[in-house]
């Protein structure tokens, strides 16, 4: 007898499930639940079929494009407080989900806020600055999965995105540095 699997599919393409498991440590306490299914989910981006880093990272280039004012100062102050957000609510997912969930995408937010630091709002730098950043989150150097993406709680989900942010805005400032020449 065939043993049949509800597989989700969307057009017809098989879609793959967000990395989800066991949950971590306890249940956190309500507030906590529903501010990681809120903002830890990238405002519902962690909740889509599939893509749902890459989707999270689209939202908060236009957010960041839309909100944040070219200045310095604010972009960091910005970047700092998703930061600060980010682990928390990424220690609750893993609570919630099990280890680095799919469904958390605030981490996106803050590697991707990293990435567009300093960046001119012009689209070839803030597309680059996107298709960069999805490059390294999704390809982890071997350094940054080994010793960054397995820190406890939300460390570990975030600070890989930070890393990845990090080498994308490294990428652009060298790319400014050779097309202001």
């Amino acid at each position: 007898m065939k043993h049949h699997t509800s597989e989700k599919k969307l057009f017809g393409i098989p879609i793959k499930p967000g990395r989800t498991g066991v949950p971590t440590g306890t249940e956190p306490p309500p507030i906590a639940k529903l501010l990681t299914r809120v903002f830890g989910t990238g405002l519902g981006t962690g909740y889509t079929p599939f893509a749902q880093g890459t989707l999270g990272s689209a939202l908060f280039v236009i957010l960041w494009v839309l909100f944040v004012p070219a200045k310095l100062s604010y972009e960091i102050i910005i970047t700092l407080l998703i930061h600060g957000a980010s682990v928390p609510l990424s220690g609750w997912g893993e609570r919630i989900w099990g280890p680095d969930p799919g469904r958390i995408t605030i981490d996106e937010f803050a590697g991707q806020a990293v990435a567009l630091i300093g960046v001119p709002r012009k689209p070839f730098y803030i597309i680059s600055a996107f298709i960069l950043f999805r490059i390294f989150d999704s390809l982890k150097l071997k350094v940054i999965k080994e010793r960054v993406e397995t820190l406890p709680g939300g460390w570990g989900v975030t600070l890989d995105d930070t890393a990845a942010g990090l080498i994308s805005r490294i990428i652009i400032a060298i790319i400014r540095k050779f097309s202001a020449a």
